[in-house]
């Protein structure tokens, strides 16, 4: 497997191919998003409705936490994680955790690392982690790390993390080079430790002696999953994008895990980072919101690029989401439509979202490529940067509306809270 950049922009900025897979004439293109699977499947979609959302190869990204009560059929079976999940034509990546998903802290165990599944939680070595691997044989494999860390994280969180992460990925690499089952296999070494400048440094020093037997190298340790984590000054991460980045050797593919906006997304493909771990979507589809981003950049919408579709104006707009998409939920079906399958909490909600989402969440990629190419990207940056940043300004304009004095007595009376007191505790019960 090889990585070859084709286009370099005005900055750092760039787009590439992954090629070389054992899949015949399968390419990524980068800069791209990963589409993050479930139990090896996609969110929401069957195999069936993939492959008319996208007719190309595309790059799955398989978390260990909802895919490894899979282990023995895969196993059984003998191909492989993605012929197993009836994807044989895809390309898969498998990490340790969801980004997309709160995971407790610490839990750490000597040289065990937590891994959050549906069961509960299991402790694993980085053995174990390749056992899975050697299991799955997934194209390209992220190496176990302890990422789920915040820039606000102290210096002895910051430490803990960069060594755990560098004895996993050292068992990581003695397995990986020692393995026949993972020959074609590419493997990614993982950075933590963001929040000390010395201790990624020489996490990222560790990780590059080994760069002749990496495909690439990933960021974490930015953020643990919580909204207050997410909620970092834009200008500190993009001090962490350009300083990592250019740390790295540019033949190397440069993941970025995290559930990231598309703000954060357009600076960080500013600064180098070519592939995103596609969780953003998915967080919006089960919020019951759409992305419509304007593409045009002579063009200035009307609507909002994110539409919170269970809201009561759009119960009436007989219209798509995003006029001219060319998703097959646009194509069929309308606003009004959807909010009602959203207030009814029909399945078929999350699959028409879906749907539009991810083709959307594509097209964001597919503009930025083609405007590094043409060396326009500073302009389709910032015309993306000013929608996004309007509609959180809009955000934040919505106040909760006060409850009236009378309907908050009523709701201490119901509660058993008055005159201060706590609710009282019968048979145990709250």
């Amino acid at each position: 497997m090889r990585f070859t950049v084709k286009n370099v922009g005005i900055g750092c900025e760039r787009t590439g191919i992954l090629t070389g897979f054992t899949k015949s004439n399968v390419v990524i293109e980068t800069p791209t998003a990963a589409l993050l699977t479930q139990g090896a499947s996609v969110v929401n979609l069957t195999a069936e409705v993939l492959s008319k959302v996208f007719t190309t190869p595309q790059l799955l990204w398989v978390p260990l936490c909802n895919s490894s009560h899979l282990e023995n059929g895969v196993k059984a079976q003998g191909e492989g994680i993605a012929k197993f999940a009836g994807l044989p034509n895809h390309v898969t990546c498998t990490t340790l955790h969801n980004t997309n998903e709160l995971t407790q802290k610490g839990h750490f165990e000597g040289k065990m690392a937590p891994l959050w599944t549906k069961q509960g939680k299991k402790m694993i070595t980085a053995d174990r982690y390749m056992d899975y691997m050697e299991a799955f044989k997934p194209d390209i494999m992220l190496a176990v790390a302890d990422g789920r860390t915040t820039l606000a994280d102290g210096y002895k969180r910051n430490v803990k993390a960069v060594e755990r992460s560098l004895s996993y990925f050292d068992t990581c690499m003695y397995r990986y080079k020692a393995s026949d089952a993972l020959k074609s296999t590419a493997l990614v070494g993982v950075i933590v430790g963001t929040g000390n400048p010395k201790k990624c440094s020489d996490c990222i020093d560790h990780i590059l002696k080994y760069k002749d037997h990496l495909l690439g190298i990933a960021l974490a340790g930015i953020t643990d999953g919580t909204e207050e984590s997410m909620n970092v000054p834009v200008k500190d991460l993009e001090h962490i994008f350009r300083t990592v980045g250019r740390a790295l050797p540019e033949d190397m593919v440069h993941f970025v895990e995290g559930c990231w906006n598309p703000e954060i997304i357009m600076i960080a493909i500013e600064h180098g980072w070519d592939v995103f771990d596609g969780t953003y979507p998915v967080k919006l589809t089960n919020s019951g919101q759409a992305l419509a981003f304007n593409f045009d950049l002579t063009e200035n919408s009307e609507d909002m690029c994110i539409l919170d579709l269970i809201d009561e104006r759009y119960s009436d707009e007989f219209k798509p989401i995003l006029k001219g998409c060319e998703c097959l939920t646009c194509k069929k079906h309308t606003r009004a439509y959807i909010r009602h399958l959203l207030n009814t909490r029909e399945m078929l909600s999350n699959v028409l979202l879906s749907i539009h989402n991810l083709h959307h969440f594509d097209q964001l990629f597919v503009h930025a490529r083609r405007h590094i190419a043409e060396r326009t990207y500073e302009a389709y940056k910032n015309h993306i940067i000013t929608q996004f940043r309007l509609f959180k300004e809009q955000q934040t304009e919505v106040k909760k509306p006060e409850v009236p004095e009378k309907e908050i007595e009523h709701m201490k009376k119901k509660m058993c809270v008055s005159n201060g007191d706590l609710p009282k505790v019968v048979n145990g019960s709250g």
